[in-house]
This record gives structure tokens, C-alpha cells and sequence, in this order.
């Protein structure tokens, strides 16, 4: 079974906080550290609670004002990149929330302590408050950071402005103003650093649920520069591309209403057991006297919980057809029940798609 992401504040590890916290304010033990995290409802705190109690907690114990706070919060900063490495970091994301308590009201110190400690771990969630408490300033702030020479802060100009942050609070009106973030994006479209462009697609990919043209409309102006920047783009219009968007798949050379055809689509049954897998195959035929790039998926119609019908788009490849080639293709789908997908007893459709539009469909069951 998976290690839980709150199980990484195990007994060890709570120790080396507290070792750390003791260090800097040695009027506290690090047993006392320990109860206050732990108290009596540990064991049934969430990963988000945790973070929070430990930030509370530290809160409550560090210097006011924060300006006075802030050598002694940088300090254990410091000592956390020498006790925590690799995804053990992630531990750490509880300094972002105690700039957040302590520092709300004091911007120039609060974004002095955020730039240093993001470099240890993202400040992406804790940003967000300052967005809403301090909006000019904090935008202001965020655009100097997107031309900073730490790629951990560049990224976090791009990444804790995504209009649909993971988790992250939501900022009154990012969704409805894509303007709002595209300085910021000029700025990291050709980064050097792969992890800041793959901030800025996962960004774009965000804006393009509310505002698809205006995404689209960039993706034009900035597609052909260099191969980076047609990835960054590939990854930032995924999700138009998996719903077939005609001026999506012409940015990368997919023409639409292609004469591809798909033949003999075969399943090995009609009926499949949850917990197994759904065989079938079938070949596509590019019908034209010159060469063309095909993109080809095949799509699943679920029946969900509730009786309506879910879509799921894979992908099976992109490649360029000659003329009147045929290419055969076997694939398997697992039925296998998941935490992100329940399998339900009913009517499904299989269908596959050629550069967004659908070629072939067939029906099958999935049964107990």
C-alpha cells in the first residue's frame, strides 16, 4: 500500500523539527515541541491539519512582530536543508503557512521570508492569502520573481498565480481576468529550467478551462520558436487536445476532417469482468495521395455511479502517415477498480478518434 503523504511526519521526523525548533528557541524542549504537535487528536489529523498544527504551533512560540521572527524562522530554514532531503523536503512546506499567520500584515518582510524559504520548498499555497490581503503589491512582487536568477522562485511566480491551483485558495477574479498572469508568463516561456516551463504549461492548461481561445490565441503567437517551447505548449493544451479542438491540433499539424479511416475495429469480447482487462484492436488507413500526421485515441464512455456517462481520452500515438498506409494497433484496458475510478455494471463505448474527430465506436459491457 502507498505511504500516506501525512505519514511523513513519522515519529523521526517530528524529532528533527523539534531538534531544529529547539535550537533557535532552546526555551522550549524538544519533548514539549513534540506534545504541542501532537496533542491528543494526532493520529486523526489530515495532511493539511498537520501542516497547519505544526505552523500554529511555531506560530504561537516565535517573536512579535514578525520583522523580529523572521533571522529565527530563516535560521531553521537553514538547518532543514541540511536535515531533509529529497521528497522527505516536503515536510518543511509548514514555513510557508507561518509567514502566512505571522506575516500577513507585514508585506516586505513576509515576501523577504517567502523568496528565501521557497527555494527549500514551494510557497505556492501560502502566496495565495497575500494575493488577496496585499493585491498590488504581491502582483508587483510575483513579476520580479518571474525574472529572478533562482529557478525555485521563477517558478513560484508562475505556480502560485495558476488561476486553478491544486489545493491552493482560490484568488477572487484570477478566473475570470487571464490578463491578470500573462507578464508572468511571457517571462518563463523559454526558461532554461524544464520544471518552471512545465509550471507555466500546467498554468495555461488552467486558464484554458475558463478561457480556451485566449489560450489558444497564445499558443499561436508563441508555437514554432523551439522545440521547448512547442513541448511547453503540448503539455499546456492537453486538455484541448484531448476534447478534439480543431484550432489545438492545427497548432501542431493536425489538419482536421483528415481522410484516415479506422478498419475491422474488434473486440475480444463484448463482456468484461471488473478487474480485468478489455482487448480489442483495429487499423487505421490514411486515404490520401500524400503524407499526413495523424494523432489517434481512443476514447472509453463510462457509466459512472450516478448513470450518467464519464469520458476518458488515451492516447495511442502521433505519427505521420504515407499515403494509403494501414497500420494495425492491439491494445488492452484495464478494468481494475482504482481510488480515481470506480468501475460500474453496464453499457459502454468504445471509440476511437483521428485527429479529434470519431472514426469508429462500438458497444460492451462491464459486468461483476
Amino acid at each position: 500500500m502507498a505511504e500516506l503523504l501525512k505519514d511523513l511526519y513519522s515519529p523521526r521526523v517530528l524529532q528533527k523539527i523539534a531538534s531544529s525548533f529547539s535550537k533557535e528557541l532552546s526555551f522550549v524542549s524538544e519533548e514539549e515541541w513534540i506534545r504541542k504537535f501532537k496533542q491528543k487528536d494526532w493520529n486523526r489529523l489530515e495532511l493539511k491539519q498537520r501542516i497547519r498544527r505544526i505552523a500554529e504551533v511555531l506560530s504561537e512560540t516565535l517573536p512579535t512582530p514578525f520583522p523580529k521572527a523572521v533571522p529565527i524562522l530563516l535560521r531553521i530554514a537553514d538547518s532543514f536543508e541540511k536535515l531533509f532531503q529529497g521528497k522527505e523536503t516536503f515536510v518543511t512546506i509548514f514555513l510557508g503557512d507561518v509567514v502566512e499567520i505571522l506575516g500577513i500584515d507585514h508585506h516586505k518582510e513576509a515576501m523577504m521570508a517567502t523568496e528565501r524559504i521557497t527555494k527549500l520548498i514551494s510557497c505556492e499555497f501560502s502566496i495565495r492569502p497575500f494575493l488577496i490581503r496585499h493585491p498590488e503589491l504581491t502582483w508587483k512582487q510575483m513579476l520580479q520573481w518571474s525574472l529572478d536568477s533562482d529557478p525555485a522562485v521563477r517558478r513560484l511566480a508562475s505556480e502560485g498565480s495558476r488561476p486553478r491551483l491544486p489545493w491552493g485558495m482560490g484568488i477572487p477574479g484570477l478566473k475570470q481576468d487571464p490578463q491578470r498572469t500573462l507578464s508572468i508568463l511571457e517571462n518563463l516561456k523559454d526558461d532554461p529550467n524544464d520544471v518552471v516551463r512545465r509550471s507555466v504549461a500546467n498554468h495555461l492548461n488552467d486558464i484554458s478551462k475558463d478561457h480556451p481561445d485566449f489560450v489558444l490565441e497564445i499558443a499561436e503567437r508563441w508555437a514554432g520558436f523551439s522545440e521547448e517551447r512547442d513541448t511547453l505548449l503540448k503539455h499546456a493544451l492537453r486538455g484541448l487536445l484531448k476534447n478534439g479542438n480543431h484550432r489545438a491540433l492545427k497548432i501542431f499539424g493536425f489538419t482536421s476532417k483528415v481522410n484516415g479511416k479506422v478498419i475491422n475495429l474488434k473486440l475480444k469480447s463484448k463482456t468484461v469482468k471488473i478487474g480485468d482487462e478489455l482487448g480489442f484492436s483495429f487499423s487505421v488507413q490514411l486515404g490520401e495521395s500524400k503524407p499526413n500526421r495523424l494523432r489517434i485515441e481512443y476514447k472509453i464512455e463510462y457509466v459512472k455511479v450516478s448513470g450518467k456517462m464519464s469520458r476518458k481520452v488515451f492516447q495511442i500515438e502521433e505519427r505521420l502517415f504515407g499515403p494509403k498506409e494501414i497500420v494495425t494497433y492491439e491494445k488492452k484496458q484495464s478494468f481494475k477498480q482504482m481510488t480515481t475510478r470506480k468501475h460500474i455494471p453496464g453499457k459502454h463505448t468504445l471509440e476511437i478518434h483521428i485527429n479529434g474527430d470519431l472514426k469508429s465506436k462500438i458497444d460492451f459491457r462491464v459486468v461483476c
